[in-house]
């Protein structure tokens, strides 16, 4: 397929640049201006389209798809663990299997019309486990996106539910990563989980040549906890059972201080932003300035990468960053750097051999759009509106803003169906 006539713009560095692109396969062949055509390809004009590489969302909690608009606890919670306790944990025990594949058809579908073609997903269903995982791949594979797995191993719901999320883990990853999905080995967070549960979650690491995926110091009682019972800050917690190691995603990091975020980006660890999630739990606002291998997450409030950013500067200007723009700009390229560190590919580049994930998006800028200024048009102009076309791998899952891989419509019925059984079910919990 040729792509002619594109505004082609990449997050790192920043670069704004006429030209067509080459797709051949999964990837891009050539990026250069005036191509011509070879026989028998699709030609598609852009007219001037700005064309992004495909946006990452570094954390997101699909199963969380279906509580839109669900009804609320009876009584108000009062603190971050209040609302997991009457919110997070109820909705999650009442998952079942069909509940799980629509979460995921769903979450993706709105990936895709947001232009994020990767999803590190960090998913719970306790009265689900075994094959929690499977059903999850096939939905967002039914779409087309790509996504890193995990399910949320926690000492919560007991020893056979920790095993059996263990077991879930160490199942994804031993049937090997498919074109589009990878395993990762997940954990809810140090608060609720023991000593030997972390040493499981290492040999799990170990043995699957994988990293973990966890909530660090989102709230303050994470940090308390840890203190009380580990006389030691939640990094140096996972650091004692070797779980800090390359490629470990700390989510949120609230509490944590500027030297533990430094010192565990030195062992080769992420931290991923949530800064909606953080403002929407009243946590607090993570120690950003100190951010060096970051990306952006959006904790299951939706699939937006767009909003997240513009959430991310506005968070840290509030919080007297002049440096806000690019700090936002350079957390949303993060999730590029991410992915190519879990794939191994150039996610991020729009050169050939690069991943042919791409979104394109129907911006006409109404200033002038260059590379010095493409922070100020993302952060203040574009939005999830503009989104026409999202390629992962070579393949159009939403052309002209329409879905090619499912039937939008059924789907959304189907799943309104299952929404209305898993609030029931939450009732009675």
């Amino acid at each position: 397929m040729l792509l002619k006539d594109a505004t082609l713009a990449t997050l790192d560095p920043p670069s704004v640049a006429g030209g067509d692109l080459r797709i051949d396969g999964e990837r891009i062949a050539e990026c250069a201006p005036a191509l011509r055509s070879a026989p028998g390809e699709e030609v598609a004009s852009l007219s001037g389209a700005l064309v992004l590489p495909g946006l990452v969302n570094a954390h997101t909690h699909l199963y969380s798809a279906l509580a839109r608009g669900m009804p609320g606890p009876a009584e108000p919670p009062r603190s971050f663990v209040e609302i997991l306790e009457r919110v997070w944990w109820r909705l999650d025990r009442a998952l079942d299997e069909e509940s799980v594949r629509f979460s995921g058809l769903v979450g993706a579908i709105e990936a895709a019309r947001s232009g994020t073609t990767l999803v590190f997903d960090h998913h719970s269903s306790p009265s689900f486990i075994r094959g929690s995982l499977a059903t999850l791949r096939r939905a967002v594979e039914e779409v087309g996106l790509r996504s890193a797995l995990c399910y949320e191993t926690t000492d919560r719901n007991g020893l056979v539910g920790r095993d059996a999320g263990i077991a879930e883990n160490r199942e994804l990853l031993a049937s090997g990563p498919t074109g589009l999905t990878l395993g990762v080995v997940g954990a809810h967070a140090s608060f609720t989980l023991s000593d030997e549960t972390l040493g499981r979650l290492a040999e799990a690491v170990r043995d699957g040549n994988s990293s973990l995926h966890v909530h660090a110091a989102e709230d303050r009682k994470d940090v308390d906890d840890c203190r009380r019972r580990c006389g030691t800050g939640v990094v140096e917690r996972l650091r004692h059972h070797g779980l800090l190691v390359r490629r470990t995603l700390l989510v949120h990091g609230v509490h944590l201080t500027e030297p533990e975020v430094l010192d565990a980006q030195a062992e080769g660890a992420w931290l991923v932003h949530c800064p909606r999630s953080n403002m929407n739990n009243a946590v607090g606002h993570a120690p950003t300035s100190a951010f060096r291998r970051s990306a952006l997450g959006t904790d299951g409030l939706d699939e937006d990468m767009l909003a997240e950013a513009r959430a991310a500067f506005l968070k840290m200007r509030d919080a007297g960053r002049a440096d806000a723009v690019g700090a936002a700009l350079t957390m949303l390229a993060g999730g590029h750097r991410l992915a190519a560190a879990f794939l191994g590919q150039a996610f991020g580049t729009l050169g050939p051999g690069s991943p042919a994930d791409i979104v394109v998006l129907d911006y006409t800028p109404p200033t002038p759009l260059t590379a010095d200024n493409l922070a100020g048009h993302l952060l203040f102009g574009m939005d999830r509106s503009h989104v026409r076309s999202t390629m992962v791998a070579g393949r159009f899952v939403l052309r002209d803003r329409r879905l090619t891989t499912v039937d939008e419509g059924a789907v959304l019925a189907s799943a309104r169906v299952a929404a209305a059984r898993l609030w029931e079910r939450m009732q009675r919990l």
